[in-house]
């Protein structure tokens, strides 16, 4: 009786485990449906310090050749494909004016050479690199030199000329192939931007850009990105913020080689899926008209540091993200990251690195950091506290899915996946190595299977887990990987915790 009770209880344990199987559900990947066939790849919003660059800077020279190398170390890891430098012509280059009120100019001053640095490391690492300048040179500071007259605006010819004559050296004199884009004013449609919304004086100094451009023989080098505009509505501008993007794509498409916006969504539109919608719909608009790359050049979230009692101390600026410290900033971030590469967008780039780079309206008060960053690599220096240097959580995931989505893939569509605040995203090579992550936002796990019949699969994958309670790191406080997986039946086995992201990989770094 015992034997045959045990054979009818196994047998309905068998039943039950093959049902669950069975009602696990299935989504597919197939990488013929491409969502971006122009991918760039992700990075880093990356500047030279230039408070801390050399020794007449606000700080000094805090940014010893040992502190570069402990972020050049933390970007080797991240291997951006894509990096965001932006600079000023008076903290690099512009040394003042003559009794004619000529620029001076000096591309081998020490700040300069400072800027020399970062380049270097990107043309060794083939990191593609918008530069810019965040405004009117004298005008970022009201009262930097008394002279903040010296420029009329977008399009003064002078400050074009100026750009063109630094172009020109950067890329034929100092050999930088690796500068792709020129970005004219970040943000042009804020109040805060030089231009202040002034959409004519924008559009008149991109049309002058490129046509000295062209005239110094440098358009085979370098192109025009833009509008680098942000959601934000200006009452002084003819168009509401994203409209930027559209009019540029509507009447000056032959100026721009492509498109770019910033946007910092709340951390309730992010879980909503809401930040998708928006950025699906615009990205289909400029497609629909001259499809070129567009790249999304500041991802951030929507902080609220009004209250300065989250880290204890004296340092930190209004215009800063106290989540950063959090673990959840991690999944968030992933989320949009997630979300951002569904939308089209051939390129993200997150706002930003390093607590160090800058500070409220640039003007090297140390007591006004604007604290956006995956760590402080002057945290001893300038806050007296060194576990302000260490990874924040966030570079977990940042990382992991800059690394691991290259610019030799395309971004392919995941269907079926029909869970709550659940995200994923592929990237398929066509050697057949593929990327996905997956986010689960929401307050509980989730189980599925992805279907990969229709790709070409190698034996293993790796496997990344970023989870409250179990993201693994090296001795350095990089991920490391948490198993490795045999694929089975032409699918991924999918367990992820609520608040956590997966990353899986055949990619070999």
């Amino acid at each position: 009786m015992k034997i045959q009770n045990s054979i009818i209880l196994f047998c309905i344990l068998i039943s039950f485990s093959v049902q669950s199987q069975t009602s696990v559900p299935v989504i597919s990947l197939n990488p013929n449906e491409i969502i971006s066939g122009e991918f760039i790849g992700n990075g880093i919003e990356f500047s030279a310090y230039p408070h801390a660059d050399t020794d007449d800077s606000e700080w000094g020279k805090l940014m010893t050749d040992k502190k570069w190398q402990q972020v050049f170390d933390r970007v080797s890891f991240i291997k951006p494909k894509i990096a965001r430098v932006m600079d000023q012509a008076n903290w690099r280059y512009l040394k003042g004016f003559d009794v004619s009120g000529n620029p001076i100019v000096d591309f081998e001053s020490e700040q300069m050479k400072a800027l020399y640095k970062l380049l270097d490391y990107c043309e060794k690492n083939k990191i593609i690199v918008i530069l810019g300048e965040w405004g009117q040179p004298y005008k970022v500071h009201d009262t930097y030199l008394n002279l903040q007259n010296s420029f009329t605006g977008a399009n003064d010819p002078k400050w074009i000329d100026l750009i063109v004559k630094n172009l020109n050296h950067l890329i034929n004199i100092k050999k930088y192939s690796c500068i792709k884009y020129y970005n004219l004013v970040n943000e042009p449609n804020g109040y805060w931007a030089t231009t202040d919304g002034d959409w004519q004086q924008w559009k008149e100094g991109v049309k002058m850009l490129h046509q000295a451009i062209g005239k110094a023989g440098l358009d085979k080098s370098i192109s025009i990105i833009g509008p680098d505009a942000t959601s934000y509505n200006n009452p002084k501008s003819k168009y509401e913020g994203l409209d930027w993007v559209k009019q540029t794509a509507l009447q000056i498409p032959h100026l721009v080689s492509a498109y770019d916006v910033h946007d910092y969504p709340s951390k309730e539109s992010i879980r909503s899926g809401e930040f998708q919608k928006t950025f699906e719909a615009l990205v289909q608009f400029t497609d629909s008209t001259q499809r070129k790359p567009f790249i999304l050049g500041e991802l951030g979230i929507k902080g609220d540091s009004s209250s300065k009692e989250h880290l204890g101390d004296q340092f930190t600026s209004v215009d800063s993200q106290l989540s950063v410290y959090d673990y959840d900033y991690g999944v968030d971030m992933a989320d949009a990251l997630i979300q951002s590469m569904n939308s089209g967008f051939d390129a993200v780039i997150a706002w930003d690195l390093d607590d160090a780079m800058h500070t409220k309206d640039d003007k090297g008060d140390k007591h006004q950091l604007k604290r956006w960053g995956m760590f402080n690599s002057l945290g001893t220096e300038l806050t007296n506290n060194s576990a302000d240097e260490n990874l924040r959580p966030w570079f977990y995931t940042w990382s992991i899915m800059t690394r691991y989505f290259s610019g030799d893939m395309a971004i392919v569509k995941i269907n079926d996946l029909n869970f709550e605040k659940v995200r994923a995203t592929a990237g398929v090579t066509k050697s057949g190595d593929f990327t996905i992550a997956v986010v689960n936002n929401s307050d509980k796990e989730a189980r599925f299977i992805i279907r990969t019949k229709n790709m070409k699969l190698k034996s293993k994958l790796i496997k990344y887990l970023y989870s409250e309670n179990n993201r693994p790191v090296n001795s350095k406080g990089y991920p490391v990987p948490s198993e490795k997986i045999n694929l089975k039946d032409n699918g991924i086995s999918v367990l992820i915790p609520a608040k956590s992201v997966i990353l899986y990989t055949s990619y070999k770094k």
